[in-house]
C-alpha cells in the first residue's frame, strides 16, 4: 500500500486547477460584470446628486411648505392604473425630492420635484435611466425575477469557483513564503501566475463575503425558509388599516411624518409610503443612529391612516437571528457596513474580478502555447530520430 501523499496531492490539485479554470472561464466572467457595474453603483447617489439635471435645483437643501402638499401635487400626475402606492424620500438635507409610483406589471415610475416650486424634474421609468439599467444588469442581468435567481444560483457557482482557486494555490508545491512571493525578475509566464495568485490572495476573503452576501439577496425565497427553521422571520406584508367609520378621513402626512419621527428617539422618517385604498397603512421607513443603511433603512413605522395611530413597528435592533442575518446582507454586500472606508474598499473590489480573469486568461494560454511549442519540438525530433 503505498502511504505517500504525494500523488494524491498532485491529483487533488490537477483537479482543483480544472475546476477553477473552466468555471473561471464561464461564470467568472458574469463576475467580472458584476464587479464592474459593482463600481458604478457604489457611489450612484452622490454621482446623481452631482452631475444629473434633474437633481439640480437653485433650492439646494430648501423643504416643502407641506409634505401634503408634494403628495397633492404627485396625485395631479396622469398615472396608469390609478390608485396605487406613492413611495415619497424626505432628504435629511432638503432639496430635491424624489417619488415613486408602484403599480404590479409595470416598472416603477420615479418622479423629482423641486422642493420650493414642486415643478417636475425628471419623470421616468424604473429602467429607463443609466443607474436603474446598470442596477438590474447587476442583479438580474436584465431578465427581471428569473434572471435573479439565475444569478443567486451563479453566486454559489462562484464561490465555489473562488474556493477551488484557494485550493490549486494551498496545493501547489513549494514554502508559505513562496506562495506569497512576487518574482519579479522572472519571465513573463512566471510574472502573470505571481500577479494572479496575489491578487486572487489579497481579494479572497472580502470576495467571498461579497459573492456570497450578493447570493443571499439574489435568492430570499429559499434563504430564508432556511433562516427561519430555527429563528422566526416577521412578516414582509404591512399590517392591514382596521376599519374605519363612515366619513373618515386619511391624517396628512406631514401629521404622519410627526408622529412617526416620534416612535424612535434620535431618528427621522426618509421614506413614507402615502395610503391611497381604505385598507392602506401608512408606512415610514426610518432611520436610527448609527444604522448600517441610510437611504432604504430597515426600521418600519406603520400608522393607522386615519388615526395616526402605531399599528406596529419593525426595529432591526430588536430583531431575532434570522432578521438579523436578513438586515445586515445589504450593508455587507455594498460595504456600508463599514462606512465610507468600506464602500470604497468594495468599489475598488469591483477591479479584482477582471484582474483575476485577465491574467487566468494569460496564464491559461501561455501554457496552451507552451504545450504546442513542446509537442512541436518533440515531433521534428522524432522526425531526425
Amino acid at each position: 500500500m503505498n502511504s505517500n501523499p504525494r500523488p494524491l496531492r498532485v491529483a487533488l490539485r490537477r483537479l482543483s486547477d480544472t475546476l477553477h479554470r473552466w468555471l473561471g472561464f464561464s461564470v467568472g466572467a458574469i463576475l467580472v460584470m458584476g464587479g464592474l457595474t459593482g463600481i458604478l453603483l457604489a457611489f450612484y447617489v452622490e454621482i446623481e446628486h452631482k452631475f444629473y439635471p434633474h437633481m439640480q435645483t437653485a433650492n439646494l437643501h430648501a423643504l416643502p411648505v407641506s409634505y401634503e402638499a408634494v403628495f397633492q401635487r404627485l396625485g395631479r400626475l396622469p398615472v396608469d392604473p390609478p390608485g396605487r402606492h406613492w413611495r415619497m424620500e424626505i432628504p435629511p438635507d432638503g432639496g430635491v425630492i424624489t417619488s415613486r409610483y408602484d403599480a404590479p406589471g409595470q416598472a416603477v415610475r420615479m418622479v423629482s420635484l423641486d422642493p420650493v416650486s414642486l415643478e417636475v424634474l425628471r419623470d421616468a421609468r424604473w429602467g429607463g435611466t443609466f443607474f436603474t439599467w446598470i442596477y438590474d444588469l447587476h442583479m438580474n442581468l436584465e431578465f427581471g425575477p428569473p434572471g435573479k435567481f439565475v444569478m443567486g444560483i451563479l453566486g454559489l457557482i462562484m464561490l465555489l469557483m473562488l474556493l477551488f482557486g484557494v485550493g490549486n494555490w494551498l496545493l501547489a508545491p513549494g514554502s508559505w513564503k513562496s506562495k506569497f512571493s512576487f518574482a519579479w525578475q522572472a519571465n513573463a509566464a512566471r510574472r502573470t501566475y505571481d500577479l494572479h495568485k496575489i491578487a486572487g490572495g489579497a481579494t479572497i476573503p472580502m470576495m467571498v463575503l461579497v459573492v456570497l452576501t450578493g447570493a443571499i439577496i439574489s435568492l430570499p425565497n429559499q434563504v430564508r425558509p432556511l433562516l427561519g427553521l430555527w429563528s422566526p422571520l416577521k412578516p414582509l406584508d404591512a399590517p392591514v388599516n382596521p376599519p374605519a367609520g363612515p366619513g373618515a378621513k386619511r391624517v396628512s402626512v406631514d401629521e404622519a411624518l410627526r408622529i412617526g419621527s416620534a416612535v424612535i428617539p434620535g431618528s427621522r422618517v426618509v421614506w413614507i409610503h402615502v395610503p391611497t385604498a381604505p385598507g392602506d397603512v401608512y408606512d415610514l421607513r426610518v432611520r436610527q443612529p448609527n444604522a448600517p443603511l441610510t437611504r432604504f433603512p430597515k426600521t418600519h413605522v406603520f400608522l393607522d391612516q386615519y388615526s395616526g395611530k402605531v399599528i406596529a413597528v419593525n426595529n432591526p435592533k430588536v430583531d431575532g437571528l434570522g432578521d438579523w442575518i436578513m438586515d445586515w446582507v445589504v450593508p455587507l454586500h455594498d460595504g456600508k457596513a463599514f462606512g465610507m472606508a468600506g464602500r470604497i474598499i468594495v468599489m475598488c473590489l469591483g477591479l479584482a474580478p477582471a484582474l483575476l480573469f485577465a491574467t487566468g486568461f494569460l496564464r491559461w494560454n501561455q501554457k496552451r502555447l507552451g504545450r504546442e511549442t513542446g509537442a512541436k519540438r518533440r515531433k521534428e525530433l522524432s522526425a531526425q530520430v
